[in-house]
């Protein structure tokens, strides 16, 4: 149990990096109005979303094997943080490290 609330407070505090890098892409491509940019951030907001709740449900529920979940997370936490620096570069604006502060 404690390997699984370790993994959760760490990959929450991972995620609390990456929405403060959302919102500063979302402050810049809003300035862009370019539907491109909206329809990545509508993108980004989705994994958020799913990452929370994936997070909730190992905190929570704590399942015997809870791997599957974890890969499932770590992947989508991956992805938020691959897709948040590549719209970051293509607006020219640099983002925190999510992970400097874990």
């Amino acid at each position: 149990m404690k390997d699984v609330k370790d993994y959760c407070d760490n990959a929450y505090k991972r995620l609390v990096g990456l929405k403060a890098g959302l919102y500063d892409v979302i402050v810049e491509s809003e300035k862009a109005s370019d539907s491109t940019h909206t329809d990545q951030i509508k993108r980004l907001k989705s994994i958020v979303d799913s990452i929370e709740k994936g997070l909730e449900e190992l905190h929570n529920q704590c399942p015997p094997d809870w791997s599957p979940n974890k890969k499932r997370l770590d992947e989508s936490m991956e992805r938020l943080s691959k897709t948040l620096d590549e719209m970051a570069s293509h607006l020219e604006i640099s983002l925190p490290d999510s992970t400097a502060w874990i």
